[in-house]
């Protein structure tokens, strides 16, 4: 993704320029995301792939109904998630795949509603994306600096961390924000390339 212009995102791109190059990088952006989704969705292992792909299909023949105006990227990829998992399950009902299985997957994705489903999506896409940018930057800081950075996310106390790690309290806020501005530029840098 780097050879591209930030200001000219992946999104614009699939929009615009219907070439292999866009696809490829398109699913290398998001495919990693629908899988970890239709895991978290508890979709049977047999049909993630086909749905995944049938998934990744819609946003790109769909990709042009998006637009910034009509909101962010987010609640339009969980629309898409979410429909083509209910059509794709549907149509796994009609042809008596899996019924039982599937039969109780539509009762469980009826259920939910959209809100809840976009609050589902947004906390999944948070971990996604911060997974994404701490694996970009790890070959940059040391491995006790991602962890450090790791740890102090999840509120640990200072002390607790210099004492599992094994350092100083001061080399703990050290490394933290070293990690911290490389984390956060890099961050922006997903989030205008990916998000929109």
């Amino acid at each position: 993704m780097s050879k591209w212009n930030t200001r000219h995102t992946l999104i614009q791109r699939a929009q615009s320029q219907r070439d292999n190059e866009t696809w490829e990088e398109f699913v290398q952006a998001y495919e990693k995301f629908i899988f970890y989704m239709l895991h978290q969705m508890k979709i049977p292992q047999v049909m993630i792939d086909d749905l995944a792909q049938e998934i990744l299909l819609n946003l790109w023949t769909k990709i042009n109904n998006y637009s910034k105006e009509k909101g962010k990227f987010r609640p339009w990829l969980t629309r898409v998630i979410r429909n083509s998992t209910s059509d794709f399950i549907k149509k796994d009902l009609r042809y008596n795949k899996r019924q039982e299985t599937l039969f109780s997957l539509q009762q469980n994705l009826a259920q939910v509603s959209e809100t809840d489903f976009e609050k589902i999506i947004d906390r999944e896409w948070r971990t996604y994306m911060i997974e994404l940018t701490l694996n970009d930057i790890e070959g940059q800081v040391s491995k006790t600096a991602i962890e450090v950075f790791r740890l102090s996310m999840k509120e640990v106390p200072v002390e607790k961390i210099a004492a599992q790690m094994n350092i100083s309290k001061n080399s703990v806020y050290t490394l933290k924000n070293r990690v911290k501005d490389q984390f956060t530029s890099r961050l922006r840098y997903y989030r205008n390339e990916l998000e929109f």
